[in-house]
């Protein structure tokens, strides 16, 4: 019979490409992962591991042992999930990681709506861009990821994703622009300026970037920074354009104008993530739901209550007001 816990240790090497990120991924010892693949190695029959240089690398064996580990591992989580939902409702810890604007605009209503409905569920939240969010889901520090679709969150298969919502993004200009009179402008004339954009390597820098190619230019990025109202204040200041999500436009500074894009307009496709199986557990599931519902207000309040790009953590209980 095969240990699920050493295919859970076998994919994380898969996935991670050496024993030490497994180890680390893992919360155990390089020598405690190396046991574990041995073990496996002995209840399989055969290498699963081999030297490539300094390195390893999987054998075809055990890149069979992989695919299997995907289904079975997700069939364990939704085998936990059958037998916790004959409990009574939706009691216990759920942890969301996600960037700051979603915790802002999608998590604080959901957290509102579940302190009348679930008011027995704690939710503790923490900023994380992709991927430290999914790290975070993959080692069991976070129940929920939300993210936006970008090469920083490919697709995986430990992972199920439920879509939330597509965030538009405008253009923010200085008051005295040529266009800023447009009702509408289309994002190619915006090709010679300067823009504010976002740190390279973001997936807000990857969503910018990729809705100018397809109107046909390359950005021209000269001051950079992650935190939305920044942007739209250095914008307003005249230092160059900006393109700004819906739900990052709280309260735009004074001298800045937002106008929308003409279609095809770049978009953040905004989901949330679970480890594959869990998204059946109650408490999971509930605030899956929460988030759902919670996308009409949000949409009619995009931009309110902008947070700071700085990383934070925040216990919540939703029975009773946090201090």
């Amino acid at each position: 019979m095969i240990d699920a816990r050493r295919l859970r240790v076998l994919r994380e090497v898969a996935q991670q490409g050496t024993l030490a990120a497994a180890a680390d991924a893992l919360h155990l010892t390089p020598s405690a992962v190396s046991q574990q693949l041995a073990a496996l190695e002995r209840e399989v029959g055969q290498p699963v591991v081999e030297r490539n240089g300094r390195g390893i690398r999987l054998t075809g064996a055990a890149e069979l042992l992989v695919a299997h580990a995907n289904v079975v591992l997700a069939q364990l989580e939704a085998a936990a999930a059958d037998v916790a939902a004959y409990a009574e409702g939706a009691v216990g810890t759920v942890r969301i990681a996600g960037f700051a604007t979603a915790l802002g605009e999608l998590v604080a209503p959901a957290v509102v709506a579940l302190r009348g409905s679930h008011p027995r569920l704690t939710l503790i939240v923490e900023e994380s861009e992709a991927p430290g969010c999914f790290v975070a889901l993959a080692r069991g520090d976070a129940d929920i990821a939300i993210s936006m679709a970008s090469r920083q969150a490919p697709e995986d298969p430990r992972f199920r994703r439920r879509a939330l919502m597509t965030d538009t993004l405008d253009a923010v200009l200085p008051a005295g622009h040529p266009l800023a009179n447009r009702e509408r402008i289309a994002l190619a004339e915006l090709a010679g300026e300067d823009f504010v954009g976002p740190p390279e390597g973001t997936s807000c820098h990857d969503v910018t970037v990729t809705g100018c190619a397809a109107a046909g230019f390359a950005p021209a990025f000269r001051h950079r920074t992650l935190d939305f109202h920044t942007a739209m204040a250095l914008a307003a200041s005249g230092l160059g354009v900006t393109l700004v999500p819906r739900l990052g436009q709280a309260a735009v500074p004074a001298g800045a104008v937002v106008r929308p894009l003409a279609d095809p307009a770049p978009a953040r496709h905004v989901f949330a993530a679970t480890r594959a199986g869990a998204e059946g557990r109650p408490a999971v599931a509930a605030v899956l739901d929460a988030l759902s519902r919670g996308l009409v207000s949000a949409g009619a309040s995009a931009g309110a209550g902008v947070r700071p790009a700085g990383a934070h953590r925040t216990s919540i209980t939703t029975g009773h007001s946090p201090s």
